[in-house]
């Protein structure tokens, strides 16, 4: 008999909106243990804790409702054969799976065309358009400094690699809690997407606040002290 020790976990940030993939082994939680994962972007995609022999609750932020959600399971149903779905309790919409990797990726597919029409649904009219377009900007930006990050390439001079991240309506803010460095990322135009990615990496600078923006406005980077 083949005993399952570690199981895959595809979720979508309830803050960034972007699919993590996390590995976990059954040995990283032991009788009354807790794990949590961890988004690129800092926020908490899922917490798994042991509250007796062999369940777990699982507690879980989502993107659709606001809420957090929270479900047990056996420990079969977490590290088994089959795939355990995550959903909104209110929307009834499917934002993680948890199971072997391979099915995990293949039904993690579905779950961004899901996202996006759910969007596009709440977009009916003209007057929304722009807001619907900087939408996705926000998004695809959130995307591409996840990238980063994954490389270690975003981070601030000083050493300190874990920034707080703030999105706003028409900008994305970073900001080193060590030094008080922060970068301004402005997200009203489509254009900064391709600025990103000619950029290898993002350091912000001690006592720098530096200004990311639409090139075809007359400029592009500003540094202020």
């Amino acid at each position: 008999m083949i005993v399952t020790t570690i199981t895959t976990i595809g979720i979508q940030c309830s803050k960034c909106g972007e699919l993590q993939f996390k590995t976990l082994s059954v040995f990283a939680l032991s009788h009354f243990d807790k794990e949590s994962c961890c988004c690129s972007c800092g926020s908490t995609l899922i917490t798994l804790t042991s509250y007796e022999r062999g369940r777990f609750s699982i507690e879980y932020p989502c993107i659709y409702c606001g809420e957090s959600h929270l479900i047990q399971a056996k420990r079969a149903l977490i590290w088994g054969e089959d795939l355990f779905q995550l959903s909104c309790r209110e929307k009834g919409i499917p934002i993680g799976y948890i199971g072997p990797r391979h099915q995990v990726e293949n039904s993690c597919q579905e779950i961004k065309k899901t996202f996006v029409q759910f969007v596009s649904e709440l977009v009916n009219d003209g007057d929304t358009e722009l807001e619907f377009d900087n939408f996705f900007t926000v998004y695809a930006v959130m995307e591409k400094l996840g990238k980063v990050v994954e490389c270690g390439q975003l981070g601030c001079r000083c050493g300190n690699k874990n920034l707080t991240v703030e999105i706003l309506p028409d900008r994305i803010e970073l900001l080193c809690e060590s030094c008080q460095a922060a970068g301004v990322i402005y997200t009203n135009n489509k254009e900064i997407l391709r600025i990103l990615d000619g950029m290898g990496s993002i350091f912000l600078e001690e006592n720098v606040t530096w200004f990311l923006n639409d090139p075809y406005q007359g400029h592009d980077l500003v540094k202020n002290k």
